[in-house]
């Protein structure tokens, strides 16, 4: 078969289904589960603006060790706008 024959048998199997809303849903998330999650990863990797790096294990070990208190994020613009990215 070839793909338009697929899809004209796809659209006929389905077309029966597509007046009930419960039978939607199940197809829908039946459909869903049928792409690979390496291609949703791929697909938010490309949109992202920005390249990211590894961390060293060195640099990592500081994760949290951060706290500002409301007066410090209000007081500095800086830290308010990278907040609330």
């Amino acid at each position: 078969m070839t793909a338009i024959q697929l899809r004209a048998e796809l659209f006929r199997e389905m077309s029966p289904l597509l007046d009930s809303e419960p039978a939607m849903e199940k197809m829908l998330t039946f459909v869903r589960t049928l792409l690979p999650t390496k291609q949703l990863k791929r697909k938010t990797e490309q949109e992202k603006p920005y390249k990211t790096i590894p961390v060293s294990e060195q640099i990592r070990k500081w994760n949290g060790c951060v706290a500002f208190t409301e007066e410090e994020l209000e007081s500095d613009p800086r830290l308010k706008a990278l907040l609330s990215r």
